[in-house]
């Protein structure tokens, strides 16, 4: 689920991100944490659906790289509609910047 790629850790996330799934993006993400290596982009292209649940994980993910002395960033990328709306309503979005594409994210990132 989490690779390394251009010093970059990226998680996609597959279908559902709720109560129930959120138990599998949660490992790979503190592994993503405690590695101190890189920042950490969350993919969310392939998640067609997120909860309360799943905003409060990627909140404290960001919460605990926000503003470190390691220069680490957390970004997200969605093209879902009601993926991008959650992540709008919450105010998610005025602090965790968010890409349509990987691509965008990781140069975002790299730049």
């Amino acid at each position: 689920m989490g690779d390394l790629e251009h010093g970059v850790q990226t998680i996609a996330v597959c279908g559902e991100l709720d109560l129930s799934t959120a138990p599998d993006l949660e490992g790979p993400l503190e592994q993503a944490l405690e590695s101190g290596e890189g920042s950490v982009l969350i993919d969310l292209s392939q998640c067609e659906f997120i909860d309360s649940t799943g905003i409060a994980l990627i909140v404290r993910a960001w919460q605990r790289l926000d503003g470190g002395e390691d220069g680490r960033n957390l970004v997200l990328c969605s093209q879902n509609d009601q993926v991008r709306r959650v992540l709008e309503i919450t105010g998610l979005e005025l602090s965790i910047p968010v890409h349509l594409t990987r691509d965008e994210a990781l140069a975002a990132l790299t730049a």
